[in-house]
């Protein structure tokens, strides 16, 4: 963690319950940059029995020169053995060059029941808020609310199959038709299957 990067990171150990991760890397998802494009990536943790949260932070340039911030945090909390919650929020603060700063920001929250060692299911209700156009969904500046339901189903111990339904719901006609028009939602249905070894 934090995000998804290549570049160098160093783990301490602060407490039994406590961490702290930094690091620097190539802006997000770019395999190579040069040197004055590099990223600074850290990470706050705190871990106990029933409990963690993990404080992330990465900014810096990216390759279009453009100047990023973001901020996350995930949290998830161990009600019982069959039930837990999880909380995955994250800001991003973004300059283009030559431009004026505005933000984007998402909010999740996860509901995970696990009513035996073969069956769980995972519902997770997201909003996401681009009204700044920041990323610009089909040139929108929009909102969008998501609903996920996954099943876990666990026939053998080393196979895991998650079928998933997710529901978006846009404020805006961001999403398309097969027949090319418009549309302010849209429903997903996929299929994963795992194999551990």
């Amino acid at each position: 963690g934090p995000f998804s990067h290549t570049g160098l990171k160093a783990d301490f150990t602060l407490s039994d319950h406590f961490g702290l991760m930094v690091g620097v890397a190539n802006p997000t998802d770019f395999l190579s940059a040069s040197f004055e494009k590099k990223n600074v990536i850290a990470q706050f943790s705190a871990t106990f029995d029933k409990f963690s949260a993990f404080l992330n932070y990465v900014g810096g340039k990216d390759t279009s020169n453009g100047t990023g911030n973001q901020i996350a945090l995930t949290m998830t909390g161990k009600i019982s053995d069959k039930f837990s919650l999880g909380y995955d929020g994250t800001v991003k603060s973004y300059k283009p060059d030559g431009g004026s700063a505005a933000s984007w920001w998402g909010s999740a929250l996860y509901v995970n029941v696990d009513p035996t060692d073969k069956f769980g299911l995972t519902l997770r209700g997201e909003y996401f808020d681009d009204k700044k156009a920041v990323i610009g969904f089909g040139g929108y500046g929009t909102s969008i609310f998501q609903t996920t339901l996954s099943l876990n189903l666990k026939p053998q111990e080393n196979i895991l199959i998650i079928p998933e339904f997710r529901l978006d719901s846009a404020k805006d006609p961001i999403f398309s038709k097969r027949d090319g028009a418009g549309s302010k939602s849209t429903g997903t249905f996929l299929l994963a299957a795992i194999i551990y070894f």
